[in-house]
């Protein structure tokens, strides 16, 4: 029987349960996986004797993903990688999930299927993959208290000169970055983008585009 070792929950609604022997993936219903075409893929189940390759794509300005080579299904295509149903996809710092806690899983599981196949022992002790996870913590607003070194001003000098000694240690204002992601219809900046396939007046082509611009192409196509 399988000895279970741990359980990553991705984007696009995957998630993925490790075992010693095989790799289980699952799609759930989400908006993610009905834009990319997976909502249909339910549970998959890769034996790790049956791997004959791995591919992995650390997350960074788009999703990553690990993707589990059989004979019956390989491929080597940039879409049809990331959105294959077996494909694990992930992002950055979402779910506990990091690019360094994929490389341990990807170094695991390659080295595991070298034990299976080819009956050596390379893996000593599996390690804690569920302790290697990162979960965000909220930053701390509150303000730092008056440094005790700060020296007070000179009760003679001037209102002239205690001006110009202020203007002059008063750190310069930092321009504003927009934070997140753009999106590339509307344009604007958010946290998440989905890298999805859609229809315009160009033809069908894939594009990092938000939620709120899913909606609305998905509201328009039922429309029409």
């Amino acid at each position: 029987m399988a000895n279970f070792i741990c359980e990553l929950e991705g984007v696009r609604g995957r998630n993925l349960k490790l075992y010693d022997t095989k790799i289980v993936i699952t799609t759930k219903k989400t908006v993610g996986s009905f834009i990319t075409g997976n909502i249909t893929d339910g549970e998959k189940t890769i034996y790790l004797c049956d791997i004959v390759g791995i591919q992995l794509k650390k997350s960074g300005l788009l999703i990553g993903y690990l993707q589990f080579e059989t004979p019956s299904l390989q491929m080597n295509n940039k879409n049809d990688n990331m959105f294959s149903e077996n494909t694990f996809t992930y992002e950055e710092g979402k779910n506990g999930i990091t690019n360094d806690l994929i490389i341990a899983i990807y170094k695991f599981v390659t080295d595991r299927i070298e034990e299976l196949k080819y009956g050596v022992i390379i893996i000593n002790d599996i390690p804690d993959f569920e302790a290697m996870k990162v979960y965000k913590s909220n930053k701390d607003d509150t303000p730092k208290e008056q440094s005790q070194n700060e020296e007070a001003p000179n009760e003679n000098s001037t209102d002239e000169e205690t001006s110009c000694e202020e203007s002059f240690n008063e750190p310069e204002q930092e321009i504003a970055m927009p934070e997140g992601e753009q999106c590339e219809m509307c344009e604007t900046y958010v946290d998440h983008l989905t890298y999805c396939k859609f229809k315009d007046d160009f033809g069908s082509r894939f594009r990092n585009i938000c939620e709120d611009c899913i909606k609305k192409y998905n509201a328009k196509q039922i429309n029409s």
